[in-house]
């Protein structure tokens, strides 16, 4: 093979390569927002079906968690 026949060669599979990778990460990135989407849905059930009762619920999660690392901002 020509040396110009290789490089190119070369940078086609570095191409795929790359391409697999993208793939992937998309892939894995799709099945986290995937599964946050259900476990957010599960969190709307269990609070009746409200929204904002589940947003409330993160907030005081957050703030418990916040007070518990010793953050001095956890209670504003």
């Amino acid at each position: 093979m020509s040396k110009e026949l290789l490089e190119r060669t070369d940078i086609m599979y570095t191409d795929f390569i790359a391409q697999v990778a993208i793939q992937q990460h998309e892939n894995e990135l799709t099945e986290r927002l995937e599964r946050r989407r259900v476990a957010a849905e599960r969190a709307v059930v269990e609070h009746g079906g409200e929204r904002l009762a589940v947003i409330a619920h993160l907030a005081r999660q957050a703030r418990a968690t916040r007070a518990a690392a010793g953050n001095p901002h956890a209670a504003h």
